[in-house]
């Protein structure tokens, strides 16, 4: 599936842009609630999107989209079991998200100054959590398959510059052996055509 998906995005990108129009932007992510809450209650303010657009129409573009954010949070002393082990002391939980999209969006006013928008990304997600107790570490890395719904805004600056606010919903859906996790994105940043 990996392999496939990038063959496809190796060769959009060497065809396409003949084809059509094209955007590159960059937006600080910071991610917030769903089943993440689980682990993590804090939000992350630390993260980071890029995207590569192209509008084959004026209202539609394809793209990819990569990102990451980081959640931490410090947890009281106490006691904590994981299957059979329990520790006691006081415990640092962290958590990496990576998400990679392919990402088909619907533009409502393309031309306007304000261009509101929707769009879906479907991908996958690499988790990697891990918790410090003491001397003490406990590993989880895992690749996910996700999906991504999307709603947001692109602000005219200029003719070749856009603001982009987007509210993103990321979807990472369960495997054999883990739980299924999800997380909210704000995402602001500027988009260069």
């Amino acid at each position: 599936m990996k392999k496939i998906i990038l063959i496809v995005l190796i060769t959009g990108a060497f065809i396409t842009p003949s084809l059509a129009q094209s955007s590159f932007s960059i937006q600080y992510s910071m991610g917030f609630g769903g089943t993440m809450n689980n682990y993590i209650t804090t939000t992350s303010v630390r993260g980071a999107t890029f995207e590569y657009k192209l509008y084959p129409q004026p209202n539609i573009s394809i793209g990819i989209d990569a990102g990451w954010n980081h959640f931490y949070e410090r947890r009281a002393y106490d006691t904590y079991t994981n299957g059979t082990a329990s520790y006691t002391g006081v415990q640092f939980r962290y958590a990496n998200a990576v998400p990679i999209y392919i990402t088909p969006s619907f533009y409502f006013s393309p031309g306007e100054k304000i261009n509101p928008f929707i769009g879906v990304g479907i991908g996958t997600i690499y988790l990697s959590r891990y918790v410090d107790m003491g001397i003490f570490r406990v590993t989880e890395d895992k690749w996910h398959f996700a999906i991504k719904p999307e709603a947001g805004v692109l602000v005219s600056l200029s003719p070749d510059m856009d603001l982009i606010l987007a509210f993103r919903y990321n979807n990472a859906f369960g495997t054999s052996d883990t739980a299924q996790q999800n997380y909210m994105t704000f995402n602001v940043g500027f988009v260069w055509k």
